[in-house]
C-alpha cells in the first residue's frame, strides 16, 4: 500500500472548495479553513476526545459539534470492578462552531444544569476541567487534568471518500504525559506525568450519512519509555495512506494495513495483525463501554472495549517492542447521522 506523506503546510481545501492533498503527516500540516468548505454547516462534524487509561481506571472526555447539535460526554471506568459510568448531554446548535479550528490552541466550553466541561488549549499545555453533579447516577465527579510535554510527532491524516467531497481530517496525539486529579463518588484518583499519559483524538470532517470504523489506541510507559499505537480502518478511502502508527520516544513509526479479527463474542480475545508483520498481538477485553443512541433517523451504535494487549511491535529500525498487558481500548462503531 502506498503511504503518501505530507512534509509541508497545506490547506485541507483549495479556494474553489475542492479537497486538497490527501495522505498522512507527522505534524499537523493541514490548515483547516472552514470558509473553504462548501457544504452545509449542519453536515459538518467536529470533536476533541481525551482518554487516559491506566489499566485500572480510565477517564474520557468528549466535546463535539455535530452541526445540528452540541454534545458533551464524560466517562469514568473502573476496569477492575467493571464499572462504566458514562453520561452524555446535548445542547442546541450554536450560531457558529464552538470547537477550535486548530488542534494546538483555543478553548471550548459546554455547560448545562448537569455538567460543565472546559478545554483550554495552548501550544504548551492542554487543560481539561469537568464537573458533573451525579455522573450516570454513581455520584459527583470532578476532574482537573493538564497534558504537557507534547511528543515531537503525532499521527495526522486527511482521508477522502471516493467522491472527493466527503473528508475526514484527524490528529491522534498519543503518549502525552498528564498530571492532575479526578474525584469520583468521593474518592480521589491522582495522575503523575512521570507515570501516566493519554491521547487526544482531534477530528474535523464532512462524512456520508452512514459510517463504520474500527479504532485501537494505547498510551503507556513500557520499560521506562513512552510507547503507544494508533490503529484503524474502515473509514473513507485509504489508498493514499493508513492511520496505523507506533509511538515511541515521541516519534511515530509508520505501519501499513491492520486487521482486527473479532470473535462472534467480542469479549473473547481478538487477534490483531498487520500485513507488513510489524504488529502481531492479542487483545483481551475486560469491559465493553456500549451505547446505542437510536432516534430513528439519527443512530449511533458504539462499542469501546477496554482491556490489555500482548504481542510484539516492530519499530522502523527493526527494534522489537514487547507488549505485556499493555492497557488499550478498541472501538467498533456504526453511525448514521
Amino acid at each position: 500500500m502506498n503511504q503518501h506523506e505530507i512534509f509541508r503546510p497545506v490547506f485541507t481545501h483549495h479556494e474553489d472548495g475542492t479537497l486538497g492533498e490527501v495522505g498522512f503527516a507527522r505534524h499537523p500540516h493541514w490548515n483547516y479553513d472552514r470558509s473553504r468548505i462548501k457544504v452545509s454547516r449542519l453536515r459538518m462534524k467536529e470533536w476533541d476526545y481525551y482518554l487516559v487509561n491506566t489499566g485500572q481506571i480510565a477517564v474520557a472526555f468528549t466535546l463535539s459539534d455535530l452541526g445540528y447539535i452540541r454534545m458533551a460526554s464524560v466517562s469514568f471506568l473502573d476496569l477492575v470492578k467493571g464499572v462504566d459510568a458514562t453520561q452524555t448531554e446535548l445542547l442546541p446548535p450554536a450560531k457558529d462552531f464552538f470547537m477550535p479550528q486548530t488542534s494546538s490552541q483555543g478553548a471550548a466550553h459546554f455547560e448545562n444544569k448537569n455538567i460543565i466541561l472546559d478545554y483550554d488549549l495552548t501550544p504548551q499545555s492542554r487543560k481539561v476541567h469537568c464537573e458533573v453533579k451525579n455522573l450516570a447516577g454513581h455520584g459527583p465527579f470532578k476532574a482537573d487534568l493538564c497534558f504537557s510535554d507534547f511528543p515531537k510527532e503525532s499521527m495526522n491524516i486527511l482521508t477522502p471518500w471516493k467522491d472527493r467531497k466527503h473528508f475526514y481530517l484527524n490528529e491522534k496525539c498519543n503518549c502525552m504525559p498528564v498530571e492532575g486529579k479526578v474525584v469520583f463518588n468521593y474518592k480521589i484518583y491522582r495522575f503523575r506525568k512521570d507515570e501516566n499519559c493519554g491521547v487526544l483524538d482531534w477530528g474535523r470532517g464532512y462524512w456520508p450519512y452512514k459510517t463504520h470504523w474500527y479504532w485501537g489506541t494505547a498510551s503507556a510507559m513500557v520499560d521506562g519509555e513512552l510507547f503507544g499505537f494508533n490503529l484503524g480502518y474502515g473509514f473513507g478511502d485509504l489508498r493514499a495512506a493508513s492511520e496505523n502508527v507506533l509511538f515511541y520516544r515521541g516519534k511515530i513509526h509508520k505501519l501499513d494495513q491492520i486487521r482486527f479479527y473479532i470473535p462472534q463474542d467480542p469479549m473473547l480475545p481478538w487477534v490483531l495483525t498487520s500485513n507488513d508483520r510489524r504488529f502481531e498481538a492479542v487483545f483481551t477485553p475486560i469491559l465493553d463501554r456500549a451505547a446505542d443512541i437510536d432516534m430513528k433517523v439519527i443512530r449511533s451504535n458504539q462499542h469501546q472495549y477496554f482491556g490489555s494487549v500482548n504481542g510484539t511491535a516492530v519499530l522502523d529500525d527493526g527494534s522489537h517492542i514487547l507488549m505485556r498487558d499493555l492497557p488499550a481500548a478498541f472501538e467498533d462503531i456504526h453511525n448514521q447521522y
